[in-house]
């Protein structure tokens, strides 16, 4: 199942895309440090947040879409969790014999694992919700380095992703602007 998925090119494609902004690098090395510090299972909680939440966002994505995919949000959920579970537990396991065997009781295969599955599931929820929240100034930030994993969640190529968060950023603009009586926009004075 594991080599037969989709899932292993995709956290590939997302890691990729995540790792080319420094913000990134710090929250992966925050995390992998974090983890050392809690002696290796701080990152398996990690993944499930990370999980959890990405499954929630994309839930309220398929819900505001009006196309809920209910069997393939189920199958893609139950295989992500195998596959991460599978991994984090071979690699703890790993890592607990090699402290065994050493006087060295850090677990590193786990912790760069579990960093690695965290930083794509993130990725993943922060496009999710930069299309529930296109507005949100936060999420923002973000939006020319998610506009292909948008682009990738709405099947739609990433010009049309650029034009929709465009527009929606203008209507929010449109509504705050002062109206006359007549109905029309009114410039804001300066």
């Amino acid at each position: 199942m594991l080599f037969q998925s989709h899932l292993l090119p995709h956290i590939s494609q997302k890691l990729l895309e995540a790792l080319r902004y420094p913000a990134s690098w710090l929250a992966g090395l925050g995390l992998f440090i974090a983890d050392a510090v809690s002696g290796g299972v701080f990152i398996v909680y990690v993944v499930i947040i990370a999980t959890t939440i990405d499954l929630i966002c994309g839930i309220a994505v398929s819900i505001k879409r009006k196309n809920f995919a209910k069997s393939e949000l189920a199958r893609l959920t139950v295989e992500k969790v195998v596959v991460y579970g599978t991994a984090l537990l071979v690699l703890l396991c790993i890592d607990k014999a090699i402290a065994a065997e050493t006087s060295w009781e850090f677990a590193l295969t786990s912790g760069v694992v579990g960093v690695v599955i965290a930083l794509t599931e993130t990725w993943s929820f922060l496009a999710s919700l930069l299309i529930l929240f296109p507005t949100n100034p936060f999420l923002r930030m973000f939006q020319k380095a998610l506009i292909g994993e948008i682009a990738s969640k709405l099947k739609c190529d990433e010009a049309e992703v650029e034009k929709i968060l465009k527009e929606s950023v203008r209507r929010k603009k449109a509504k705050k602007q002062p109206r006359d009586p007549k109905g029309q926009f009114t410039p804001k004075k300066k």
